[in-house]
């Protein structure tokens, strides 16, 4: 680098031009940083799994939702079944009961039959009497 002071060594190097064998260890100040620099991000890199935690919490999402909808679901379809099963006993009483209403209905109507015929057999008889004049 240009410039009339000392140039910083990266990263662990020694500062060229012997110094102390402790200064040589550990390197200069700046380097010192660089490296807690490095360490702080290996450490936020290691440490924050905010992608990781953020893919887990969106999968856990739609798992819940997966599981409320097939709940909903099954909800509907044990509906289904029961109100099909409902309307089959119904059905299944209206058939047994067609025949007993089958009965009243003939029974209904050979009574009217019966009073039409005797209606009938009284207006003939009234007919009759003012025909003979």
């Amino acid at each position: 680098m240009s410039g009339g002071g000392t140039e910083t060594p990266v990263g662990c190097e020694a500062a060229p031009g012997g110094g102390s064998k402790k200064r040589d260890s550990l390197g200069t100040a700046g380097s010192a940083h660089l490296i807690i620099k490095d360490l702080g991000e290996i450490h936020s890199r290691l440490l924050d799994h905010r992608p990781v935690i953020q893919v887990q919490a969106a999968n856990d999402s739609v798992c819940r939702l997966q599981q409320r909808e097939q709940e909903r679901k099954k909800i509907h379809s044990d509906h289904l079944v029961a109100s099909e099963k409902q309307h089959m006993l119904q059905w299944d009483n209206f058939m047994k009961e067609q025949p007993n209403k089958r009965a009243e209905v003939d029974e209904e109507h050979r009574k009217a039959m019966e009073r039409l015929k005797e209606q009938y057999a009284e207006m003939e008889k009234d007919l009759a009497k003012f025909s003979t004049f």
